[in-house]
């Protein structure tokens, strides 16, 4: 063997040693000290509509409901006004409503997304009268558990989201679970949110391919050692306020921009904050400014490629003064810098559209990420290490956000077996779980469904699967912030041990397991056995009346008062979903000789659609 290669080969060793050790030593450092502010901090709570816009339509934040209807202005107003009190009325039959979805549902073309926005838009039109829409969703219910016992797929229940009946199961449950999710649950969430988010930034985070230092997936760990330093610096407002903030050296301009916003607004929802797009970073010293970007002139080039600007490339040192100033060049919407095809995200993590980069100006901070229309490729040089060796950081990562996640899962699933300095502790049920747990249940006795295990699944794809993990996964559907990709990776892998724990079936992890099935075996095993005494305790609570259901709207109005959701705009919505799928429609209700519903239907399809109606 040549010197050279003993040199090389040396070399690669010295540096797995100091990533394994280093990695060790992350094991037993200190949890409570990896976010000092973490008890400190305002829950920045959304109110219940763009609550409620989040969870229905997650993919239009400013909806139509949220505004008055606009009449067509081909129609008369007293016409239109009086066929769309007709419709609405109907919506109130629920015969009419359980045959118009299942018309829609006969229709091939009728879609996933088709589906969970009639979902959603009924949830709007009838969520004043609970008690009528928790009569659709489990007669909805009832016919598709009826459907899959007789194609002996009991335990297939509410698994997917194929149906309007699994989509309005989980708006049901939103709607009526927000005021338990205000309380207590409200502050778990934010606690693991605010600690992964502090772990996670406390070291080097790729800005371009997400991968980070400290991960709960060993897929993203940056696999090469990075060399950094923390820097504390004084950050100046507008308004010429001063406070101490830590930073990375090795943090792009954005990520610092967020991280000192972070600090001074601390508490103060991402949607009261200044964008980051409206902020500019300044490097202030004997009365100068110099303003730093990730793109200018002065970025290192390798090749092809350009290494976006860091803190330590505009040699940001301790003590310096950096200062958020309002922008006064504008760039393009949405683009919080320059580099070619970038968005911003979360903590500066970036999100690129379909050109990655320019071939010429290709961006990378510390891994170069190749793009092909087949695969992605990471180029990092000899200093690239296997997954493997960053086991000890994932596990000293898992350690260090596992109290805040036993205490969200103590919220969610909470044990039924008092300890012994809490003997007198009771479980607090909420009423929408009993109700629904109580349907599951009479629905097996009457189908005489002797296996426990079919049941528990029931409940577990509905309340587990289909609401608890929304939150899990994306706390931003309750909470005014945002996340970075490691953040949601980490969220995925937490979401997914309290899936396994929801689920009836015996899962042992073994050597060939995936490293996240591991890493929550043993807490995945004894969250089985609570999840199991906690469905006992529902069964055994007193009865819960569904007549009692109702969302108390004036509590949760905006400020401002002003009125909610604007349910002609759902209705009108609805309608248009229902003139599509008309002939369908039609035939069923000729189907089951509903005569007086068929010719509403008609005059309303006269008044305000396009005059044709099949038959």
């Amino acid at each position: 063997m040549s010197k050279y290669l003993k040199l090389e080969i040396s070399g690669v060793e010295k540096e797995m040693v100091a990533s394994y050790v280093k990695g060790f030593t992350h094991i037993l450092d200190d949890p409570a000290l990896e976010n000092e502010m973490l008890f400190n901090e305002t829950i920045p709570l959304l109110d219940f509509q763009t609550f409620a816009i989040r969870i229905l339509f997650p993919n239009s934040q400013d909806h139509s409901v949220l505004h008055p209807l606009e009449i067509p202005h081909d129609h008369n107003s007293a016409i239109f006004t009086s066929a769309l009190r007709k419709f609405e009325s109907l919506l109130h039959d629920k015969q009419f409503v359980l045959a118009m979805v299942h018309a829609m549902e006969d229709n091939p073309n009728f879609n996933l997304q088709s589906r969970i926005d009639v979902a959603s838009l009924l949830t709007i039109s009838l969520f004043s009268s609970m008690p009528y829409l928790t009569e659709v969703l489990f007669d909805l219910l009832r016919e598709l558990i009826n459907r899959n016992v007789t194609r002996k797929q009991s335990n297939q229940l509410l698994e997917r989201s194929e149906s309007v009946a699994e989509a309005l199961l989980t708006d049901w449950l939103a709607f009526n679970m927000y005021s338990d999710l205000r309380g207590s649950t409200s502050v778990a969430i934010y606690s693991l949110f605010l600690r992964m988010k502090g772990h996670f930034e406390s070291a080097p985070i790729d800005v371009i391919t997400g991968n980070a230092n400290n991960s709960l997936s060993e897929e993203k760990f940056i696999r090469k050692e990075i060399c950094y330093k923390v820097l504390c610096v004084d950050v100046e407002t507008a308004d010429g306020m001063r406070m101490p903030c830590k930073l990375l050296d090795c943090y792009t301009i954005t990520q610092a921009k967020a991280k000192m916003m972070d600090h001074l607004y601390r508490g103060i929802g991402l949607s009261q904050r200044p964008k980051l797009e409206e902020v500019d970073v300044e490097l202030r010293s004997a009365g100068k400014a110099k303003l730093l970007r990730d793109n200018d002139m002065t970025n290192e080039e390798d090749e092809e490629w350009r290494r976006i600007n860091t803190l330590y490339h505009y040699k940001v040192e301790d003590g310096m003064l950096l200062a958020l100033a309002p922008r006064t060049q504008d760039l393009n919407p949405g683009q919080v810098w320059d580099c070619p095809g970038i968005s911003i995200c979360e903590f500066g993590i970036a999100k690129r559209g379909s050109h990655f980069g320019d071939e010429s100006n290709k961006m990378y901070q510390f891994e170069k990420k190749e793009s092909s229309s087949k695969k992605q490729n990471i180029r990092l040089g000899r200093s690239q290490y296997r997954s493997e060796l960053f086991l000890p950081r994932l596990v000293a990562t898992k350690r260090i956000l596992q109290s805040s996640v036993d205490n969200l899962f103590e919220e969610i699933i909470p044990s039924t077996q008092p300890d012994s300095s809490d003997s007198d502790r009771t479980i607090s049920i909420p009423k929408v779980i009993k109700i629904l747990f109580d349907f599951f249940d009479l629905q097996a006795a009457l189908y005489d469904i002797q296996d426990q295990e079919v049941v528990h699944s029931w409940k577990s794809n509905s309340l587990a699967l289909r609401f608890w993990v929304k939150f899990l996964k994306n706390p931003g559907c309750l909470l005014d912030v945002a996340m970075g990709e490691t953040q949601e990776t980490a969220l995925t892998v937490i979401a997914q041990a309290f899936i396994d724990g929801c689920s009836s079936g015996k899962s042992h992890a073994t050597k060939e397991s995936p490293t996240n099935k591991l890493l929550y075996n043993r807490e995945v095993q004894l969250f089985k056995a609570r999840v199991k005494n906690y469905y006992e305790e529902v069964r055994n609570a007193p009865y819960a009346d569904r007549d009692t259901l109702a969302i108390p709207t004036q509590e949760y109005l905006p400020q401002g008062g002003y009125t909610m959701f604007h349910t002609d705009s759902a209705v009108y919505q609805l309608f248009n979903y229902a003139q599509s799928y008309r002939p369908e429609i039609w035939r069923r209700l000729c189907m089951h000789n509903m005569d007086s519903q068929r010719e509403l239907f008609r005059q309303v399809c006269f008044d305000i659609g396009d005059n044709l109606y099949g038959e």
